[in-house]
């Protein structure tokens, strides 16, 4: 047996050896890919009916936001009713209440005059 020989049974058996190596990493690697792809589908499965529960709650919570909203533009004019009704009342009774103690005031002061006037004589 020459060296020649010997080097090309040396090379057929190293192939060999790799061709083995890499069908069983493609073995292996098909396999990951297919749990991959079973991975896939069951996110899919899954993922898609709670986005789409997910958009309705959403839709839900904004159509309450409106109502929400629609109460309180209610309530803020209903304050502001509430505040001009109470300026007006405030006007109402102070007034009438001012002029009366002007003019207790002023009789008091007339009557303390006319009596002091009476002394005096």
């Amino acid at each position: 047996m020459d060296w020649t020989a010997i080097l090309q049974a040396s090379l057929s058996f190293f192939l060999v050896l790799t061709a083995l190596a890499l069908a069983y990493l493609l073995v292996r690697i098909g396999g990951t890919f297919s749990r991959i792809n079973d991975f896939l589908k069951r996110l899919d499965d899954e993922v898609i009916p709670l986005l789409s529960k997910t958009q309705v709650t959403l839709d839900e919570v904004n159509s309450q936001l409106g109502k929400v909203d629609d109460m309180l533009g209610t309530l803020v004019n209903v304050t502001n009713k509430v505040e001009t009704t109470s300026r007006v009342m405030q006007s109402v009774v102070t007034r009438p209440v001012k002029k009366a103690a002007g003019l207790s005031a002023g009789v008091s002061e007339a009557v303390s005059h006319l009596i002091s006037g009476q002394r005096g004589r």
